[in-house]
């Protein structure tokens, strides 16, 4: 049936018509899809295939690290894991002493009164010292 469709629309005594035109776009366009498709399936299948197959990962080991590499660099969009996210450096591990929060910028303040403020602030709160975070500290001139 196809084929006569085809036939009578390519038919060459007569001119091409819009809506033999519009019908012909409408078969390829069917057509393109229809293969898409089919070619997403084997591609899936192949990688279900591999991912199930420890013979093929023990005889090309390769090939596991450039499909995880090309995996993760695929889900870019997706959040890390929060314990990747708070994990600091390694050069802020020793550089932190154990128990602080981190840098503390002073501008135009003494540290013995910083030291003054971050102990008045910890006591109004009633909260330990060491789990609060003071990034900076600045002296306000009137």
């Amino acid at each position: 049936m196809a084929a006569n469709l085809i036939c009578s629309i390519l038919n060459k005594e007569d001119n091409l018509k819009v809506v033999d035109a519009l019908l012909l776009a409408l078969i390829g366009i069917v057509i393109v899809f229809v293969v898409l498709i089919a070619l997403m399936l084997i591609v899936s299948l192949v990688g279900k295939i591999f991912d199930g197959s420890e013979k093929l990962k023990s005889k090309h080991p390769e090939w596991g690290e450039k499909i995880s590499s090309f995996k993760s660099k695929l889900m870019f969009w997706k959040k890390k894991a929060p314990e990747e996210e708070a994990r600091p450096t390694e050069e802020e591990e020793r550089e932190l002493a154990t128990g602080t929060c981190g840098e503390l910028t002073l501008v135009n303040c003494d540290e013995r009164d910083a030291a003054m403020i971050m102990a008045i602030v910890a006591d109004s709160l009633d909260t330990p010292l060491n789990e609060l975070r003071f990034k900076s500290i600045k002296r306000v001139e009137k």
